[in-house]
């Protein structure tokens, strides 16, 4: 059989496309490490899941440019990412 790079499972929709990302930030000082699951974006917004320091999970809408900015910033601090940054921007774009 051969190899079908498409995903499948839970997450994934009828026609393989991902429905949503998750983005683990590494914390640091007094900063938590923070996961953030990520909503497709639709009209420059996008819904956000956010977990940080075993607290309850928060939700909220925010503008999918000002959530790259501030990827890009942690990025430019050498957080660590799970997420390889150019995936995370093709994704806040759309196009992922």
């Amino acid at each position: 059989m051969p190899y079908d790079p498409t995903p499948v499972g839970p997450g994934v929709d009828a026609h393989g496309r991902r429905q949503t990302l998750v983005v683990q930030i590494e914390g640091r000082g007094d900063d938590p490490e923070r996961v953030l699951v990520l909503q497709p974006p639709s009209g420059g917004r996008v819904r956000v899941r956010e977990t940080s320091g075993g607290g309850a999970p928060r939700e909220y809408e925010t503008s999918a440019a000002g959530l790259r900015e501030e990827l890009q910033r942690l990025h430019r601090e050498r957080r660590r990412l799970n997420t390889e940054l150019h995936l995370i921007e093709r994704w806040l774009d759309g196009l992922a």
